[in-house]
């Protein structure tokens, strides 16, 4: 797998047998969808695995980057990774379940990205609550979810308000965007 554009662009990264990344093809629409909010952003993959989303993100212009893997094999490829693409400077990396990475986050957040296992449906919700009762959001942050196309989520969740829905064969990606009233 390689970084699609960027700094770091053409970058192999290496990817766990038990991963499923986000494929060439998703990565590339999600960041077209994204572009806007991308220069300078404070950046969280909450479910890194590879750290391919995040890496992309610093690839094209974010500031920094918090990427989260539970897993402790998974941890040491993604520390790899980065060190892969010279980005160990703009990258601060949590080895957590995700609900104590998001109780780590100090700053405002302007892009959280969630992909966690796609049997793990559950997740989407109880991240997009604890994110908001941490209130660790920047006014106008949004959301990139990336799940079963046939699990829907909500159009809303309290403060996130869904602005885009799109398909790509069985993969959902949703975009949604914090409500600056509700997340002060």
């Amino acid at each position: 797998m390689k970084i699609i554009s960027g700094d770091y662009k053409y970058r192999n990264i290496e990817v766990p047998k038990e991963i499923r990344p986000t494929t060439e093809k998703v990565r590339e629409a999600i960041f077209s969808m994204i572009n806007d909010w991308i220069p300078n952003a404070v950046v969280f993959d909450i479910f890194a695995g590879s750290g391919v989303m995040g890496l992309e993100a610093l690839s094209r212009g974010a500031a920094k980057c918090y990427f989260n893997e539970s897993d402790r094999k998974n941890f040491k490829v993604l520390k790899s990774n980065i060190a892969h693409c010279k980005a160990d400077k703009k990258s601060v990396i949590f080895n957590y379940d995700y609900l104590r990475a998001i109780s780590k986050i100090e700053e405002k957040i302007d892009i959280f990205i969630i992909d966690p296992p796609y049997h793990k449906f559950d997740y989407y919700e109880k991240c997009f609550l604890h994110i908001q009762e941490k209130r660790i959001l920047d006014e106008g942050a949004i959301v990139v979810a990336e799940h079963i196309f046939r699990d829907k989520l909500y159009n809303e969740y309290d403060a996130l308000k869904k602005i885009k829905e799109k398909k790509y064969g069985s993969i959902g990606v949703d975009i949604f965007l914090a409500d600056d009233i509700l997340i002060k």
